[in-house]
């Protein structure tokens, strides 16, 4: 772990910076399809905080953006439906000490390629992640995401259990359940998709419904930019999450089928809305060799909310794994 336990307290005041040079005319620039303006910049400072750079692959028909950084094995990370590669800013400050950090945005999210008529199905999507891993010249990394991008995770190494080192599940989709959470129960019951918003208002029930807490520092306008983004991503989102209903929850019969037999490590927070926790037993019980961690006053994205505890408990359990 990095000394300094507070990677972030120099945020606001580069926030502010941005802010002033924003208001003052002098606006910040991200690429094209980045969030831009103050909130861009506040983005952008996280990720140099964290030792990340952005980089860009192209595939049959997207361009994808993702973050880099650090030094050792490779890490891939793939982020949850409605997510970008930024979800693993905080986190990943913690862990380019100890491998090379790969974040990817998954094709129809982040700043990726946005094809309102490309299918996104779960296996398309696998074959598009493998796809990246091979453009990128990645060999037999592990790979670790959230919600969608654990699915995503786990199904890869199923199909392509030979290219896996081992598997980092942050509260995975694709599981049966079995109890269901309270966001598939009010799908189930009014065909809400309660993760998707057309403004800001509906952007912050989305957020008090994935987290636990807040975290500390969510300056306003970063919000409205997010707001604005999941807004302008409402329809193609909307089609996406019916897409991923329409299959199987098969994730652990199809690892359990699988040549898979690497490690893996199912962190989960006990106060999850979205998947219910009961979903690491589903899990644990298809692949007993996996380990499992659940945490406590934690929701559904335990990398953005308790980004040190969880990137140490990860790191901990690498160093298990290699003995």
């Amino acid at each position: 772990m990095k000394k300094n336990s507070n990677p972030l307290r120099r945020l606001p005041a580069l926030v502010a910076t941005a802010a002033l040079l924003t208001l003052s005319g002098c606006g910040y620039k991200q690429p094209e399809g980045e969030i831009q303006g103050a909130a861009g910049f506040a983005i952008a400072a996280e990720r140099a905080i964290s030792g990340l750079q952005r980089k860009v692959v192209q595939i049959d028909g997207f361009v994808v953006p993702y973050l880099q950084g650090g030094k050792g094995e490779p890490l891939v990370l793939i982020h949850g439906f409605g997510g970008s590669k930024d979800n693993f800013n905080r986190v990943a400050y913690y862990l380019t000490n100890h491998y090379t950090v790969y974040a990817i945005d998954v094709p129809g999210f982040g700043a990726s390629t946005r094809d309102l008529d490309a299918d996104y199905v779960i296996n398309t999507q696998i074959d598009r992640v493998h796809e990246i891993i091979e453009k990128l010249g990645l060999k037999q990394p592990h790979i670790g995401g959230n919600s969608m991008g654990g699915w995503i995770s786990g199904a890869y190494a199923a199909k392509y259990p030979d290219d896996v080192a081992s598997i980092w599940f942050l509260a995975p989709a694709g599981l049966l359940e079995s109890r269901k959470s309270e966001v598939i129960q009010q799908f189930e019951k009014t065909g809400e998709i309660v993760l998707t918003a057309s403004n800001r208002e509906e952007f912050e029930k989305i957020v008090d419904v994935v987290m636990f807490k807040r975290p500390a520092f969510a300056p306003g306008f970063v919000v409205e930019a997010m707001a604005a983004r999941a807004a302008a991503d409402q329809t193609l989102h909307q089609r996406i999450y019916k897409d991923f209903k329409s299959v199987p929850s098969d994730l652990a019969t199809a690892l359990s089928k699988s040549n898979y037999k690497g490690p893996a490590l199912i962190v989960w927070g006990k106060e999850d809305r979205v998947l219910h926790v009961d979903g690491a037993a589903e899990l644990k019980t298809a692949m007993p060799g996996f380990d499992v961690i659940l945490m406590d006053q934690v929701g559904h994205v335990p990398m953005m909310e308790k980004p040190e505890q969880v990137a140490a408990d990860y790191v901990k359990w690498r160093e298990a794994i290699a003995k």
